[in-house]
């Protein structure tokens, strides 16, 4: 009962927070008065980023049932497959843990 109570309360917590996240930004919007000097420096940031030339480099799994989807730059893909196989194992573990007594 308690860890049902538990649950409802993390889920509602966690629209709350979804809701004034989303409302919080627009509210900014809003109310936020743009001023010429603002534009200027806020174009001249922008310039500069398009300037620099940036390379992200990532990597990720995508598990459909079974079936590992990898992707991203070499490296980091084989870390997140070695790490999807750890948690794949340590989920095997705990399921079945309670029957190995």
């Amino acid at each position: 009962m308690l860890l049902e109570i538990i649950a409802i309360a993390l889920i509602v917590f966690g629209v709350f927070l979804v809701l004034r996240g989303l409302t919080e930004s627009y509210e900014e919007d809003i109310f936020k008065e743009p001023e010429f000097e603002d534009f200027l420096e806020e174009e001249h940031n922008e310039r500069e980023r398009r300037k620099k030339k940036t390379e992200v480099k990532a990597g990720g799994v995508v598990l459909i049932g079974p079936i590992p989807i990898v992707f991203g730059e070499s490296r980091f893909a084989v870390y997140a497959l070695l790490l999807t196989i750890i948690l794949m194992l340590m989920v095997i573990f705990l399921m079945f843990a309670p029957y190995w007594r």
